[in-house]
């Protein structure tokens, strides 16, 4: 799995630090914000599951197709 940015401490501390850098990074998202860490924890738990039982050998992308 490929999470793009998330909420974590060091991503709010450096986007409070430079408030018109994280702006531009929400420009480059097409949905114009950041995962939650439950969506990201909703995938690994699907990719956990036997739900997920066909795939492998793939790099599952949870960015909102941003890729730094």
């Amino acid at each position: 799995m490929q999470p793009g940015i998330m909420p974590t401490d060091m991503a709010t501390a450096a986007a409070d630090k430079l408030p018109e850098a994280a702006e531009a990074i929400m420009d480059l998202h097409a949905i114009r914000r950041i995962a939650t860490l439950e969506e990201v924890a909703a995938t690994v738990c699907f990719l956990a599951s036997s739900d997920a039982g066909y795939i492998s050998g793939n790099v599952v992308d949870v960015s909102d197709g941003f890729q730094i």
